[in-house]
């Protein structure tokens, strides 16, 4: 873990720069690669009961423990030059922080 969501991004597109968007990430943020958690959410927006949209506005929804802002705003900048190598030159993205003592491994808590 960190967990990297992706959404409304098509998933060759990822593939093209996961590997060095990856290893950069690995960096940004001083963690194993393979906690680095990177899924590409099949998404769509529903309006009213109906399907108004299965490709909008790329973002990526970012979980992981609470670090310092200067990580965070390296983590930022490396899923948003990504996305722009990916063919996408706007994107948002929105970090959620997760809390040791709600997190478990194997049925037992972190914190």
């Amino acid at each position: 873990m960190p967990f990297f969501r992706f959404h409304f991004v098509d998933e060759s597109r990822l593939a093209e720069v996961g590997s060095e968007m990856t290893d950069r990430l690995q960096e940004a943020i001083g963690c194993p690669r393979d906690h680095i958690v990177v899924e590409n959410v099949h998404s769509s927006f529903i309006d009213g009961g109906e399907v108004k949209a299965t490709n909008g506005w790329p973002f990526v929804e970012v979980d992981y423990f609470p670090r310092p802002r200067e990580v965070q705003e390296r983590v930022a900048r490396v899923l948003y030059e990504s996305l722009k190598d990916a063919g996408y030159p706007n994107s948002d993205i929105h970090f959620r922080y997760l809390q040791p003592e709600n997190y478990y491994e194997n049925g037992e808590a972190l914190g």
